[in-house]
């Protein structure tokens, strides 16, 4: 077994090889390749070693040779996880025998294998491999037998042949293994041919990915394919930061940067070819001072822009209303369920219902609700079929409450079959009236397709708050078709009484317009646990890289020295840990000895933010809290630092004590982090509320896929739309079952409890969802949400950002961190563009 330097792939483990014969396959999982084997090394003889692959087949007495890293698991124990496999010539004819007849070969059992290996010894493989033919010499084996045997060889020459090519250039036995079964005998072909198209084909496999098995089949670093599929992943890239398009200069800049290149001077002719064989799509565009600018996009979000502008700028078939029979029928209906409408939302209610295309748009607590649970009454009274849909499985339940009809997400009502939504042109909804619920999620994808769906006659209606965080794909919708003016909208602004009282409700409008709010501590006021307060601010902090540094150059220069054992350099320990200690930033600060002192009296070239602390003080804490708060210029009355809670102890306590204490052990709590960096991102906040809420148990099942580990009972979330297992990107659910043999897992998704199950390759789609980013909760409401908000997260901390974050809560919604950041978010506008061009096509300036 001999180890290699580098590092296993995700996983930070150690890469060894191991080389040995297949004793005995323990478990084989054909439709994932997971396989469970059991090895006889080359170099213990004696031993027997557990080995965790993906192999589209193998067999007993194959001689293997593995790639991967030791791992122990917490039930079966010492195990080899391999990353890539690759079968060698049987070691001895006792393994070829076994390999022979392992079943590998139709019509070949152990005793013709041993009468096989008997008649042709060592060149038993030579004449399966290239003469064939000769087995007919074995006795026993006619020309109908051979026939069978060469078949079955030929089929897994073929596997055994594309596996090895795929893992030769650098491709995981997983992603082999996907590879194979989606390919099949094509994949060496077609790979070879267009490498690129693994991107595109395979979720987990980038264009990094795919350009370092290009590199390797040996395209040329400056070859046409290489920089076509350059240009391609860049414009389709665009759609992350929600662009639809990108000019020249921005392609240029990003191209070059991704393949190392300096293609300035013939980036214009590669870009006019490409648009000549429609490989992307150009649409000229006017600037602020009214130029037209090359705009290059997509193909797919191209025409997807233009068919949404040229749908909302149909005028629909001739209508005519009687105006007085609305007035008529609004008034009575207010008047037999004691209701009153704000003269807005009569307005709104009055003009939705005579609009081929509406908008209705507001913040929290200004009766949108209302207003279109109303208008679907009257459209009901009108003999008009309505139906609802939202884009996510939360808001279309939320949806189902309030209006009184059941509603589907935009997904489901559209329905999925053979690459392509059931419901489109060719096969409308069936529906005279399309209520569409949180638009602000809407991208420009998902609204042509939907609009697609919508007959001619029908009307349609978009609700959203237009002061939400826009789409995460690409398009700026909600925003586009409001600002065009080229559809009526109806806004509300008036906030209602009984909203009034909710003080979510009051922050989110005070942030909203950039005032910062005034948020009760419950270290201050401890009632407000109990009387109904349903807005909190817990005064915190964690300690940055740079304060980190610090500290830890403080202690060492200050720590004690026993002249006699340390050559003049301190060996005491200090509080903050090792990893902290020597980071990226052990440099920072120049610290000036002067030879004539002791190493403690030394003197320090402090750097400004720091010249508050008092060094003898910092030199004598204990642990991090009181490093932490020696450091912090100042800290607040209401800190919980008081209290020895960090921020980041402060969090878990709201979600493990706190919250179940006096809101309910069965309260959904849910963690919003604006980033997912950080000691308060995602990231670190799901490790750490994993593993104190759903620690590893000896009973406990549990999956480990790279860096993520799932267990029985944790909260998962799904980061793709994956139409098979109708899942779609931010749907949040519980893991209800493992099984750890077939790598496999159920989960059951709130809010209706629908039960999914995971195949293995499935399983990378999910990601923890104890904490999300505020923009993965778009379209969701949770009955508790802690917002961590702190300098760290200082790129983005925006106004709308909080905004969002806040308005996703319904009982109780907890900031902690310290108000300092909060007041940068309310008083930070994000001014970033969206590149879009739909309120130009809908405004009519360039035709769409």
């Amino acid at each position: 077994m001999t180890q290699i330097t580098d590092n296993l792939p995700n996983t930070g483990h150690i890469k060894d090889v191991l080389k040995g014969v297949v004793d005995r396959v323990t478990f084989h999982n054909p439709d994932n390749g997971w396989s469970i084997l059991k090895i006889l090394p080359f170099d213990r003889p004696g031993s027997r070693e557990t080995v965790v692959v993906h192999q589209t087949k193998v067999f007993a007495g194959a001689t293997m040779e593995f790639e991967g890293a030791w791992t122990v698991h917490p039930k079966f124990g010492r195990q080899f996880k391999a990353v890539h496999a690759r079968e060698k010539k049987p070691a001895t004819a006792s393994a070829l025998e076994k390999y022979l007849g392992s079943g590998l070969i139709k019509g070949v059992g152990p005793k013709t294998a041993k009468k096989i290996v008997a008649y042709f010894k060592d060149q038993t493989l030579d004449v399966f491999e290239s003469d064939i033919e000769r087995l007919v010499e074995v006795p026993g084996i006619a020309h109908k037998k051979l026939e069978m045997i060469s078949t079955a060889w030929t089929e897994h020459r073929a596997i055994r042949d594309v596996m090895m090519f795929l893992q030769s250039h650098g491709i995981s036995t997983l992603f082999s293994v996907r590879i194979f079964k989606e390919y099949g005998h094509n994949a060496i072909a077609w790979i070879t041919q267009d490498p690129y198209r693994l991107a595109a084909d395979f979720f987990g496999i980038g264009f990094l990915t795919a350009d370092r098995v290009a590199l390797s089949i040996g395209l040329e670093t400056d070859s046409l394919p290489r920089i076509t599929a350059g240009i391609r992943h860049v414009l389709s890239a665009a759609r992350e930061f929600g662009h639809c398009y990108l000019t020249f200069p921005q392609i240029n800049k990003q191209v070059n940067t991704l393949l190392n290149l300096d293609l300035s001077q013939q980036l214009e002719t590669l870009l006019a070819d490409m648009e000549a064989q429609r490989l992307l799509m150009r649409r000229d565009l006017p600037d602020d001072n009214g130029q037209p600018v090359a705009c290059y996009y997509a193909r797919s979000l191209y025409f997807d822009e233009a068919y949404v502008a040229r749908r909302l700028l149909d005028p629909g078939p001739d209508r005519t209303f009687d105006q007085a029979r609305i007035d008529r029928w609004v008034a009575l209906y207010c008047q037999r369920f004691q209701m009153q409408l704000s003269a807005e939302q009569a307005a709104a209610v009055k003009g939705m219902v005579q609009q081929q295309f509406s908008v209705l748009t507001g913040g929290p607590g200004c009766g949108k609700t209302t207003a279109t649970r109303v208008m679907v009454r009257l459209l009901e009274a009108m003999g008009q079929k309505v139906m609802p849909t939202a884009p996510t499985g939360r808001a279309a339940q939320r949806m189902s409450e309030v209006i009184g009809k059941p509603a589907k997400t935009i997904h489901r009502l559209l329905g999925w079959k053979a690459g392509g939504f059931k419901r489109n042109e060719s096969s409308p909804l069936k529906t005279d009236f399309l209520v569409v619920d949180e638009c602000s999620m809407l991208d420009i994808n998902l609204t042509a397709s939907l609009l697609k769906a919508v007959p001619r006659h029908s009307q349609v209606v978009f609700i959203g708050d237009y002061d939400q965080l826009p789409s995460v794909g690409a398009g700026n919708v909600l925003k586009d078709i409001i600002a065009s003016q080229a559809v009526p909208c109806f806004r509300l602004t008036q906030v209602f009484r009984q909203a009034r009282s909710s003080l979510i409700i009051k922050f989110a409008h005070q942030i909203n317009q950039g005032r910062m709010p005034w948020i009760k501590s419950p270290f201050k006021y401890p009632s407000v646990w109990q009387d109904g307060t349903d807005c909190l601010f817990i005064d915190s902090d964690e300690a940055t890289k740079e304060q980190i540094a610090f500290v830890s150059r403080v202690k060492r220069l200050y720590m004690p020295v026993d002249p006699e054992t340390s050559n003049g350099s301190a060996v005491q320990e200090t509080s903050t840990p090792r990893d902290a200690r020597d980071n990226d930033h052990g440099d920072l600060y120049e610290f000036r000895v002067n030879e004539s002192c002791s190493p403690w009296e030394s003197e320090i070239a402090i750097p400004k933010k720091f010249t508050h602390v008092d060094l003898t003080r910092l030199a004598g804490t204990e642990n991090r809290i009181e490093e932490l708060m020696a450091v912090v210029e100042k800290v607040h009355p209401w800190s919980s630092l008081h209290y020895g809670l960090s921020a980041l102890d402060a969090v878990k306590k709201l979600y493990l004590a706190w919250i179940p204490k006096y809101l309910g052990k069965e309260t959904e709590i849910q963690i919003l982090s604006p980033m997912t960096r950080g000691s308060l991102g995602t990231l670190s906040l799901n490790r750490e509320i994993q593993n104190s809420y759903n620690p590893m148990g000896p009973n406990k099942a549990q999956l480990t896929v790279g860096q993520r580990v799932f267990r029985t009972g944790d909260r998962v979330i799904h980061r793709k739309n994956n139409y098979d297992l109708e899942v779609f990107n931010g749907d949040i659910g519980i893991i209800d079952r493992i099984n750890t043999m077939d790598m496999t897992c159920t989960v059951r998704f709130l809010p209706d409890n629908r039960v999914v199950h995971y195949q293995q390759a499935d399983i990378m789609e999910l990601d923890l969802a104890y904490a999300v980013t505020i923009h993965k909760s778009q379209g969701s409401e949770f009955e508790v949400v802690i917002i961590p908000v702190l300098t760290q997260h200082f790129k983005m901390l925006f106004r709308n950002l909080i905004y969002t974050g806040i308005t996703r809560a319904r009982k109780l919604v907890v900031f902690v961190g310290t108000r300092r950041a909060l007041g940068m978010a309310v008083g930070n506008q994000d001014i970033s563009r969206r590149q879009t061009a739909l309120q130009t096509l809908l405004a009519k300036e360039v035709k769409p």
